[in-house]
């Protein structure tokens, strides 16, 4: 990470998980997925309250993971010390406003497909074919209901064409590497929306991201294996900082309604609770978060973050759902 320089436009950096037990969640994610056991902590003091809105006496057992040489798409897991947590998205829920799934990409879907289910892991179908054009190039792609309530994707690059978005990225991952089980950091994750300008208004403001593609989902098949009505024509837009992982899907009704995350998307309850964001001027981004009228939760002010060290945070509301987004500048490194 030495040499890592923060771009200005900022990928996803970490993804916030409450988990309902830690070492089950460990199990996954860092024996299965492979990715390495950055720190492991609890975390707990005034600090830790205050930048998480949570009453005193709170503390969480707190892992955080990552892969590959850059501080991008990482997973911090935390397992809250509260009795009454509440479980972010029940398994039936496959669309929704709110933080929602990971893609990660792996070399060999079917084999993998046949050890997760071996794990117990629920599939929704079996991997798909999905031709994006010439541009774009053929992927596999198939989802499963991960650990407390999260949608793992899981993505198999099949174009190898160099002029394709497929081959550029197949040609990234054999020069960055895969995990020691053959998957990758986040690649990508899902954010569903309420209102698409103002997120965007967000992402390409004070996060500086830039578009990576749009296009509007319609396909019956797609919209009935994802419980939507047959007709149902979906927004969606890809976006992307300085970097191959860490990009977003956003997504956004068009003549449906969807059951919203967002109330219990917050700690210390057991799901995807926020998405993580590493900046060079939390000042700057401060005041033009304010002058787009993001709602703040706490901060800006120092704090020890897992996996970072010393840091300047923040944590607001998306405006364009009301999904927790942690804004962090780097002071010192663990």
């Amino acid at each position: 990470m030495a040499n890592y320089s923060v771009p200005d436009s900022a990928p996803v950096s970490v993804v916030v998980i409450g988990v309902e037990n830690i070492e089950s969640s460990l199990e996954f994610y860092a024996a299965t997925l492979g990715l390495e056991v950055i720190e492991r902590l609890t975390w707990e003091g005034p600090e830790f309250e205050r930048h998480w809105d949570l009453p005193t006496g709170s503390s969480a057992k707190c892992i955080f993971l990552g892969h590959g040489a850059d501080p991008v798409g990482r997973i911090q897991i935390m397992e809250f010390n509260a009795s009454d947590r509440k479980l972010v998205r029940p398994q039936k829920i496959r669309c929704a406003t709110g933080l929602f799934n990971l893609n990660v990409y792996t070399k060999d879907i079917v084999s993998d497909c046949e050890m997760l289910k071996s794990q117990g892991f629920n599939f929704w179908s079996e991997p798909a074919l999905n031709d994006f054009g010439p541009a774009v190039g053929e992927i596999s792609e198939v989802a499963f209901d991960g650990p407390d309530g999260i949608v793992i994707n899981m993505i198999q690059l099949i174009t190898e064409d160099p002029n394709t978005l497929s081959g550029k990225l197949l040609a990234f991952l054999d020069d960055y590497g895969c995990t020691s089980t053959g998957f990758t950091a986040v690649a990508t994750t899902s954010h569903g929306v309420r209102d698409m300008d103002r997120a965007l208004e967000f992402y390409y403001g004070p996060l500086k991201m830039a578009l990576f593609m749009e296009t509007t989902l319609k396909s019956a098949d797609n919209n009935i294996a994802i419980g939507l009505p047959a007709d149902a024509e979906t927004r969606s837009v890809f976006i992307q900082g300085g970097h191959e992982y860490g990009k977003i899907a956003l997504s956004s009704p068009i003549n449906y309604e969807i059951p919203n995350l967002i109330p219990d998307a917050v700690p210390p309850n057991i799901g995807y609770l926020a998405q993580s964001f590493q900046v060079n001027d939390l000042n700057l981004v401060a005041n033009e978060c304010i002058n787009i009228d993001v709602d703040i939760i706490s901060g800006p002010e120092e704090i020890t973050l897992p996996g970072r060290g010393l840091c300047r945070a923040m944590v607001v509301r998306n405006p364009g759902s009301g999904a927790l987004q942690e804004i962090f500048q780097q002071i010192r490194e663990i």
